[in-house]
């Protein structure tokens, strides 16, 4: 049995079979999301868990508001950031790449700060 699949001809009708063998193209969205995962590890490295920057920076914009800001809401606010800057030029990659750092940062931080074993509060 032939199967044509796009431009791939498949005598065996096997599609599993056949990408198992070939090498898969990085699409852009990968290499995107590859680039923001070792942007967060260096951080990390460098600046260590992004719940103590975050914890401070709350507390500036909490001083500075007159109200309360939680460090996960920080990172969401940075995000927002990023997202009206794309406005101006939907082609600016470190736009894309910052919200999507800042996204998966407010979860590592949300995350920390319901860990019982981390005292998040000090």
């Amino acid at each position: 049995m032939i199967v044509a699949i796009g431009l791939v001809e498949l005598k065996d009708g096997n599609l599993i079979d056949h990408l198992q063998k070939t090498k898969p193209m990085t699409t852009t969205t990968e290499k995107l999301f590859d680039n923001v995962i070792k942007t967060i590890h260096a951080r990390g490295v460098s600046y260590g868990h992004p719940i103590t920057n975050h914890k401070r920076i709350a507390e500036l914009w909490s001083a500075y508001l007159g109200y309360p800001i939680q460090p996960n809401e920080v990172a969401i606010c940075m995000a927002l950031v990023k997202i009206s800057r794309q406005a101006e030029d939907p082609k600016v990659l470190d736009n894309y790449e910052d919200c999507l750092a800042y996204i998966s940062i407010a979860k590592t931080i949300t995350d920390a700060m319901s860990d019982d074993r981390y005292d998040w509060k000090d």
